[in-house]
């Protein structure tokens, strides 16, 4: 399902709970994985459990290399199973929060099998490489 979109920013409480907006949670689900991310961008994902199945079996079908299980520690370390409390909150575990080094705010994005969270300064970071990479190849998509 390619169906997680929208663009939301939401503010940590004291204990690292994050509200997840209605549109999106209902997409998602009451429980999922968190995971960091592991292109070395400071932002969070999340999948349902058959979209974190697929993106597994994409992984775990590669041959078999000291990348591959390098690769598999990285992901299976950095990742949990969430769930949300009565009021549609996650709480943010340290480790999380730390490598997407979240204060107050955070930017929540559908993006169709995965919802990402950044931070704010890292959020403008990336809109910024993502316009320059899209100018300098000329990519331009229609729908």
């Amino acid at each position: 399902m390619n169906r997680i979109m929208g663009t939301y920013t939401h503010n940590l409480d004291q204990k690292n709970r994050l509200a997840i907006p209605a549109k999106i949670r209902a997409e998602l689900g009451e429980s999922f994985i968190l995971t960091v991310s592991p292109n070395g961008e400071r932002c969070l994902l999340a999948y349902t459990f058959d979209g974190w199945d697929r993106v597994m079996e994409r992984i775990n079908d590669q041959p078999s290399s000291e990348e591959l299980m390098l690769t598999q520690r990285f992901i299976y370390m950095n990742s949990d199973k969430i769930d949300l409390d009565g009021q549609g909150r996650m709480t943010i575990p340290a480790q999380f929060m730390q490598a997407a080094g979240f204060q107050k705010e955070v930017r929540i994005l559908g993006v169709g099998e995965r919802v990402e969270f950044w931070d704010p300064n890292e959020f403008r970071a990336m809109e910024e490489r993502n316009r320059a990479l899209m100018q300098s190849r000329k990519i331009y998509f229609s729908i």
